[in-house]
């Protein structure tokens, strides 16, 4: 499966309370979205550099760079990405689930308002 290289943000509303202000129902409803729309992943993190091949293979040619390049554009060092004390206090309201327990740390994302992870990536990703 090839993925578009042009992405047009789709016209859903995002959830924004305030700068951290986060809910569990908006937290899950943005990362619905960006999971939808713009490729979140990969659903099973890991730091191996042989695992989840095909989700990097496709990251890669929608990037247009070699797949080794795209497995190094992680949320961990992504412009939205905010690790900061602030920001992970503010993360406490949402309990931990599924997605937490590989994804290597929760950082908040600025762009989407959601809770993202340092081993995890998307389309949107930008460098700091």
């Amino acid at each position: 499966m090839m993925l578009e290289t042009s992405f047009v943000e789709p016209m859903i509303e995002i959830i924004d309370v305030d700068k951290y202000p986060i809910t569990p129902e908006s937290n899950e409803q943005n990362m619905d979205i960006v999971s939808k729309y713009w490729n979140l992943g990969p659903s099973r993190a890991s730091e191996s550099p042989t695992a989840n091949e095909k989700y990097w293979g496709q990251m890669a040619e929608a990037w247009m760079v070699d797949e080794e390049t795209a497995r190094r554009q992680l949320c961990a060092n992504c412009e939205y990405f905010d690790n900061t004390p602030e920001a992970i206090e503010a993360m406490d309201v949402v309990p931990y689930d599924v997605f937490d327990k590989d994804g290597g740390g929760r950082g908040y994302c600025n762009k989407f308002k959601f809770i993202c992870h340092n081993l995890r990536t998307c389309l949107a990703w930008e460098c700091k």
